[in-house]
């Protein structure tokens, strides 16, 4: 397998819209290489201290693991490495609670070749980091990840209730792809 064949997938949507689930079932399924999402992690993060320069922190550091994946899976002959998050994210979340977009999401922003952009139609599990519980806001949120996307090249919607029919609307989305 060439470079080129390494396809680089990121996951997207609202707090829990099962991006963490999806992205692991499809890197299994495609037999290709998960990334975490690093801002789950973080210290800052987990104790409520995120600033704009937090932010861009991620950024860099889901950049770093996301090359580091495509590095491993070119060794491995992987299909693809599927980030369990993208820029959108950071920007958005920069946009809602700063004003603004964080700063150097460029790189990240253009690392994803097929990005898949989950529904907010399932079931809201609380979790110390999410903050949206109401689907009203989830929903408002999705709308502006939906804007935030419109002109990127390769973006699929997630929005299947069932774990399985995502999974099988991911897969769909990369054979599509690859065309």
């Amino acid at each position: 397998m060439t470079d080129q064949n390494v396809i680089r997938i990121a996951i997207t949507g609202v707090e829990s819209t099962g991006k963490t689930t999806l992205a692991k079932a499809l890197s299994v399924a495609l037999g290709g290489v998960f990334v975490p999402e690093c801002a789950r992690f973080d210290a800052e993060v987990r104790a409520g201290n995120v600033s704009l320069a937090t932010l861009s922190r991620l950024a860099n550091e889901q950049l770093s693991a996301c090359r580091l994946a495509a590095s491993q899976a070119k060794r491995d002959d992987a299909a693809c490495v599927v980030s369990d998050t993208d820029a959108t994210v950071l920007k958005l979340w920069g946009k809602q609670v700063y004003g603004r977009e964080p700063e150097g999401l460029d790189e990240l922003t253009d690392w994803p070749q097929l990005t898949l952009l989950c529904a907010p139609n399932i079931p809201w599990e609380a979790d110390p980091l999410r903050t949206l519980p109401k689907l009203e806001d989830r929903m408002n949120l999705h709308a502006k990840y939906e804007r935030a996307l419109a002109s990127m090249p390769h973006v699929a919607a997630i929005d299947a209730l069932a774990h399985e029919k995502r999974l099988d609307q991911a897969v769909r989305a990369f054979q599509n792809f690859l065309g």
